[in-house]
């Protein structure tokens, strides 16, 4: 049986997670499978410590201000990757989250850069074209074979306009068990996975945790080392050797509450059970301009999900200490955590989706 080729293409932490759950369930299906790609630790460790084409810690930027930055070393990552797919030729390319660089890879591919033979090309998580720039749905029509969304409206908008786009669930639901807080625990502190994040929201929580007079446990995201982030959490004012670090958010326990800087760990936490609030701050000019393009009321995936403001979320000024203090002491009193918990995996929960999603998208080997 001849070698297929599989290119992974990840930019973020959570789509490196989500890439390495989809190739353990390919390699189930198929051993005729040879993959490269593009993200972190959890691929790598999948693959056997295989290295990445382009390392994902040198790929994740976000905001407007922080791309033109950086502007160069995302230039020299586009050529990087752009030959590796010409020496290659893989025959399916997985495109996982990260929707600006890889709709414009996957366009360019469909124009016919890599020759008379053009890859199966798919998209795992849904660019968020519902959220901001709609003229996206016709250029994701155009480009992707199918698309994979993890939540469910997303599946519906994409058919109706001429994208297979089943939806299979979503991975959070399936990788992340209930739990029961403990109302004397202390506050579980996510201020995020890249530098931006982490300059804006250590400070501001941990204050809040020392004005509500509880202890802080930090959770690291996996690609950044315990040592990285004990020395991130210093520079930002924080005593990286002291605090309480861990990084398994899915099993996270014995918390009473927890301040969230938005990401796939809203989603993580609140399938817990814990008592939330969400918090995001970004640069003056990234914040300015996402105001004019940003389409929808909320930024947390619990509320995009459920269509209503079912966590607190705290965005720019209003994400100070007193309004996350009120907040919290809200989220925590209210008990509503067990029936969120509850509708939430009602709404995403079928199961373990990358089986499906890999059946789906190899079907054609």
């Amino acid at each position: 049986m001849a070698v297929k080729k599989v290119f992974v293409l990840a930019g973020e932490a959570s789509g490196d997670i989500l890439g390495a759950e989809w190739i353990r369930a390919a390699q189930e299906l198929h051993s005729n499978l040879s993959f490269t790609y593009c993200g972190g630790p959890a691929m790598q460790d999948v693959l056997g410590g295989q290295p990445p084409v382009v390392p994902m810690e040198s790929m994740a930027f976000m905001g407007f201000a922080e791309v033109l930055r950086h502007l160069p070393a995302i230039w020299q990552n586009d050529q990087h990757i752009k030959n590796h797919l010409l020496s290659t030729c893989p025959n399916v390319i997985l495109f996982v989250d990260y929707p600006g660089y890889n709709l414009r890879l996957a366009e360019w591919i469909r124009r016919g850069n890599l020759g008379s033979t053009t890859p199966r090309m798919l998209q795992l998580v849904c660019p968020q074209f519902w959220a901001w720039k709609a003229k996206r749905l016709p250029r994701i029509v155009n480009a992707y074979d199918a698309v994979y969304p993890l939540l469910p409206f997303e599946s519906k908008l994409l058919q109706i306009a001429g994208t297979e786009a089943p939806f299979y669930g979503h991975p959070a639901a399936h990788r992340v068990e209930p739990s029961i807080p403990n109302p004397q625990g202390p506050l579980a502190l996510l201020p995020g996975s890249r530098e931006q994040e982490w300059s804006q929201h250590v400070g501001l929580f941990a204050h809040v945790a020392e004005q509500m007079n509880r202890a802080a446990c930090w959770y690291r995201p996996l690609h950044v080392s315990e040592s990285d982030y004990r020395s991130m959490l210093s520079r930002f004012g924080v005593d990286g050797v002291r605090a309480e670090v861990f990084a398994d958010v899915p099993s996270m326990e014995g918390v009473s509450a927890a301040i969230v800087a938005s990401g796939t760990a809203t989603l993580e936490v609140a399938l817990r059970g814990i008592p939330m609030v969400v918090a995001y701050r970004t640069s003056g000019i990234s914040y300015a301009i996402g105001k004019r393009v940003i389409r929808v009321a909320y930024i947390s995936l619990v509320n995009l999900i459920l269509d209503r403001q079912a966590v607190k979320e705290c965005i720019q000024d209003e994400a100070n200490p007193e309004n996350l203090h009120l907040a919290l002491l809200h989220a925590v009193s209210e008990g509503q955590s067990v029936s969120l918990m509850q509708e939430l995996r009602k709404a995403i929960d079928h199961g373990n989706p990358m089986p499906q999603i890999a059946a789906h998208a190899l079907d054609s080997l």
